[in-house]
């Protein structure tokens, strides 16, 4: 009997260790339990930055932070935007990001428009809800409001059109970018069954990055295995004009910005994480007080309510009541 329980015992034992040196590089970090930080670059075929995304994954509570980065962020000098650096803004985005989580994030992630479009394709397409407020045409798209199943080029198409190059427009085309990653989750969640291993090493041969193919396999299998919670915020920037060509920029403070990561990253940790964001809204400043929209909009951030849009209503011809 005695032999009986010792060789049960070794036999589990054997089987542990099995399973343990089977495990990919990622596995072992997400059964540690810690954040692992993940750096996603979104670029076009010309290499110039589109946005940029801190996915920060906390395996032991299913919750995952998205820090997205405004193509014209600039860390040091207005012309060192991200949008002007083209190929040298990864390495800009990754020193920062850096010295923002005070580590080196765990894997990067590199995607160049062609390489999105066809992931897009290779899903069947993304089943993209859009309102009055956040549809969007084009030469190539006459979109109406609705849930509509894009293509690669039709969710790219909409994802980088812009209007205008100025505070709003930036900010109303990455809450489009930002709903889209989203519906990306969404659809590796529903499709979970027709992404089998050889899929995923193809998909894998689709982007750059230092992420094996084996470790790419088991992050898609993990996010498809329960039910993942985001929260979402961006990096904050202050909005300038480059005093020599009035081009706009957002100025960041990598000091500052670490404070609000830090809080960003405390909330997702919270008890009382709920559903990520509560809401999201527009802030429109209904008095003749300068700046007012944009301190609503930062109390409302501090309580997870997303502001789309802050502006003076003066401005936007609103009927004035009083």
């Amino acid at each position: 009997m005695l032999y009986i329980a010792a060789g049960i015992l070794l036999f589990s034992a054997l089987i542990f260790l099995i399973s343990k040196f089977n495990r990919t590089g990622l596995e072992e970090k997400i059964a540690a339990g810690k954040p692992i930080y993940f750096l996603f670059h979104a670029v076009n075929d010309s290499q110039e930055y589109e946005f940029g995304l801190l996915a920060t994954l906390f395996p032991s509570n299913n919750r995952c932070a998205l820090y997205f980065i405004h193509p014209i962020t600039s860390f040091d000098d207005p012309d060192d935007s991200l949008d002007l650096l083209k190929s040298g803004a990864k390495s800009s985005v990754k020193s920062a990001i850096t010295d923002l989580i005070d580590t080196k994030p765990n894997y990067t992630i590199s995607i160049s428009s062609s390489q999105w479009i066809r992931i897009v394709d290779l899903l069947g397409g993304l089943d993209v809800y859009t309102d009055n407020k956040t549809v969007r045409s084009s030469s190539e798209y006459n979109r109406e409001p609705g849930v509509y199943t894009m293509s690669g080029q039709d969710v790219y198409d909409y994802t980088s059109k812009i209007d205008k190059k100025e505070t709003l427009d930036y900010l109303e085309r990455i809450s489009r970018q930002e709903s889209v990653v989203l519906t990306l989750y969404e659809a590796l969640s529903q499709k979970k069954e027709f992404l089998t291993t050889p899929l995923l090493i193809f998909a894998h041969s689709l982007i750059e990055s230092d992420l094996s193919k084996e470790d790419f396999v088991s992050l898609i299998k993990f996010v498809n295995s329960r039910r993942i919670q985001f929260g979402i915020s961006e990096l904050p920037g202050e909005p300038m004009n480059d005093p020599k060509t009035k081009k706009l920029y957002l100025k960041t403070d990598i000091a500052r910005a670490r404070i609000a990561f830090r809080k960003f990253s405390k909330d997702m940790n919270s008890d009382v994480f709920t559903d990520a964001e509560f809401a999201r809204t527009e802030v429109l400043n209904g008095t003749e007080v300068a700046g007012l929209a944009k301190d609503v909009r930062g109390i409302l951030s501090d309580k997870r309510i997303k502001v789309l849009a802050a502006d003076n209503a003066w401005k936007k011809d609103f009927l004035k009541l009083w």
